[in-house]
């Protein structure tokens, strides 16, 4: 069974970190630097956006019951729609020359960062 209201807070967690990079780029993240806001530009927007799915993977593995299984699987499905929204994000803005490879790294850092948080919620083990 599909868990859309992970995957929702997976979209919607890249969407935000998204905004607050183009928001910030020149003040937070890359001070000085003449590439375009997206996440893998600096290592800060690849550390703030990692932290952000790292929270939404946390957030859905203490939102589910059962066992350690099933809270690494709500991690996957928040990991999944983060990589959704990426998707739609590097459409809109422009793919560019290098999108698989920024496709492939990006869900890599999307499922790292919401498993390990659905895996530290585990780990916390509240009933």
């Amino acid at each position: 069974m599909i868990r859309w209201k992970s995957g929702a807070l997976g979209a919607a967690m890249f969407i935000t970190a998204h905004l607050v990079l183009m928001a910030r780029w020149r003040d937070w993240f890359q001070a000085g630097g003449d590439y375009p806001p997206w996440f893998l530009n600096s290592g800060r927007a690849v550390a703030f956006t990692a932290g952000l799915l790292f929270i939404a993977g946390l957030v859905a593995g203490l939102a589910t019951r059962g066992a350690p299984q099933e809270r690494m699987i709500a991690g996957g499905t928040v990991a999944a729609g983060a990589i959704v929204a990426m998707c739609v994000v590097l459409a809109m803005t422009g793919p560019g020359t290098l999108f698989p490879i920024a496709l492939t790294i990006g869900a890599g850092i999307a499922v790292l960062s919401c498993v390990a948080g659905a895996l530290t919620a585990a780990a916390i083990n509240l009933p």
